[in-house]
């Protein structure tokens, strides 16, 4: 499936407070949660690519 997400989404949902954080670790840490919201948004009639927002991603 193609999807996408956002440097500044990765950052606000996941490291809100922090400063420099690296994107590219934020997602591999977090590639499940990313994974299932991208399944639920298909699921829910979504078509590819799905664009992740804030509110597709649990708080952490």
């Amino acid at each position: 499936m193609g999807a996408s997400i956002g440097r500044e989404v990765l950052h606000y949902r996941y490291h809100s407070g922090a400063q420099g954080d690296d994107p590219l670790e934020t997602y591999t840490q977090n590639a499940d949660q990313m994974e299932a919201a991208v399944r639920r948004r298909v699921a829910q009639g979504s078509i590819e690519p799905v664009m992740l927002r804030e509110y597709d991603l649990p708080r952490s």
